[in-house]
């Protein structure tokens, strides 16, 4: 095992962060996804259903629209519905990228952007300072966490607290190693968590911190 783990690989991998676009850009790469995974043969079963998908796309649509000319409640409703498509856009982009097994043409088909080939070591380590500050809005958390050397994107999951065998933990992917999360409870206490991926499917989690919503 220790031999494998430290064997370098190369891996075709799409991204699943899309904290790099625009507003507009978000909304339009959206589509182009959407569009192309329609009736898509190298994806038969989408994990999220493409009706999700377009319902998360179309209320971050609108949203687009009302923060343009409205007010403060307008923007941050804007920005829930962008961390919610953002998050079925990248489970989406997980669903692809293990159905594509590497497969070029499936993931160009996808919509999804290919990141460019790069070598990967093992397993990522395992994710250093996870720290939970108060966001900008109300109801809004920053997540910072130590950059994992080899890692491409990384995945912020957040429950309420207390934590359980039950809990469902929300996931959020994001291409650095810092997240604003926006449209939480004010008043609640909330555990998160982070984990990077890369080639490695073996996630590692860092500790889990709490926070309390303003």
């Amino acid at each position: 095992n220790n031999k494998l783990n430290n064997i370098t690989m190369k891996k075709l991998k799409i991204n699943t962060g899309f904290s790099k676009f625009t507003d507009a850009e978000l909304d339009v790469k959206a589509d182009e996804i959407i569009t192309k995974m329609t009736g898509n043969v190298n994806f038969t079963n989408p994990i999220p259903a493409l009706a999700d998908v377009n319902l998360a796309k179309t209320a971050y649509s609108s949203s687009l629209v009302k923060a343009a000319n409205g007010n403060t409640n307008d923007t941050a409703t804007k920005n829930q519905k962008r961390s919610l498509l953002e998050g079925v856009l990248g489970r989406l982009g997980l669903y692809v990228q293990l159905t594509a097994n590497e497969n070029e043409d499936a993931l160009f088909s996808s919509g999804f952007d290919l990141q460019k080939a790069k070598e990967f070591v093992g397993v990522l380590a395992k994710p250093e300072n996870l720290r939970a500050t108060p966001g900008k809005n109300i109801g809004g958390i920053k997540l910072v966490v130590n950059s994992i050397p080899g890692a491409d994107s990384y995945l912020f999951e957040y429950t309420e607290t207390p934590v359980t065998e039950k809990s469902v933990w929300q996931i959020i992917p994001s291409s650095k190693a810092s997240l604003n999360i926006d449209g939480l409870i004010s008043g609640k206490q909330y555990a998160f968590r982070v984990t990077g991926v890369g080639a490695n499917p073996i996630t590692v989690f860092s500790d889990v911190v709490t926070s309390f919503i303003l």
